[in-house]
């Protein structure tokens, strides 16, 4: 799979938006479980779920989508 300049870049900002999430994420979860566990974040498990099911989500869509509209050669 030949994947364009534009392409390369735009799944290399999607890579950092995803650590990005994640890393912040973790920072969450660490203060939770540090002070309380989830009688101080009660919403912590809904973040997590949300978060992983957007991700999962985009780059199922992405896989479907890249390379589409392309002349095969």
């Amino acid at each position: 799979m030949n994947l364009s300049q534009k392409e390369k870049v735009l799944l290399s900002f999607l890579g950092v938006i995803f650590s990005t999430q994640l890393f912040f994420l973790g920072h969450a979860i660490f203060y939770c479980m540090e002070n309380g566990g989830i009688k101080v974040c009660p919403e912590i498990g809904k973040r997590v779920e949300m978060t992983f099911a957007g991700q999962v989500a985009t780059v199922l869509a992405l896989i479907t989508n890249i390379g589409t509209g392309r002349i095969s050669k």
